[in-house]
């Protein structure tokens, strides 16, 4: 069910995004399998149901075979992704489990391609304390993105290692620029979504 609200939001500004580009864009999906492979591809079929653009599309991903438009990646790993005109990484960063090397990658990616666009996802809401505080489950390492001037209300984050909680702040401290398209919150896990434009300004 949360996966069908997300996608809704996401394909109307994705697919806006897409389809402005000029025909024949070169376009890098980061965490996607191939289409063809026919699997993980909901998110990916649901923003392209509406694109009407011709564009060149690259998947990388974990679990790709390095073919045509295809290629091995993973996102632990130092990013060298360059040249396209849009970098897409929707639903992967939850994946990263360093602050630091996080802010590493996307000054580097957003400063080799032209447009880098990215979705942030908060942890899950818990009451601590009298407060609404998002928090990373079962001792989860995975980044915990926090941008409360995004949001509507008061809340508070607790981290389970020094190198998770990620700020706009951090962001700005490391020469990234963030362009807030979307924030909104989901009405099933109450997770704060955001998707924004990165940019670096070295």
């Amino acid at each position: 069910m949360t996966d069908f609200e997300i996608a809704g939001k996401y394909v109307s500004v994705v697919s806006e995004i897409l389809n402005e580009l000029p025909v024949g864009s070169t376009v890098a999906w980061l965490g996607q399998k191939h289409p063809s492979v026919g699997e993980d591809k909901f998110l990916y079929d649901s923003i392209m149901s509406g694109v009407n653009n011709e564009l060149k599309h690259d998947f990388y991903d974990l679990n790709n075979e390095e073919s045509g438009n295809s290629f091995k990646w993973d996102v632990h790993s130092e990013w060298k992704i360059k040249g396209y005109d849009l970098v897409l990484g929707m639903r992967i960063l939850y994946l990263c489990d360093s602050r630091e090397a996080l802010l590493e990658n996307l000054k580097n990616i957003s400063s080799s391609n032209d447009r880098v666009v990215f979705d942030f996802m908060t942890g899950n809401p818990a009451l601590i304390n009298g407060k609404e505080t998002f928090i990373k489950r079962n001792n989860s390492q995975t980044i915990l993105p926090f941008f409360p001037e995004l949001y509507d209300g008061e809340y508070s984050v607790q981290p389970n290692h020094s190198d998770q909680v990620v700020l706009s702040e951090d962001m700005n401290k490391s020469g990234i620029e963030m362009q807030n398209i979307m924030t909104f919150r989901d009405t099933i896990k109450r997770r704060f979504y955001t998707i924004c434009e990165v940019s670096c300004d070295a």
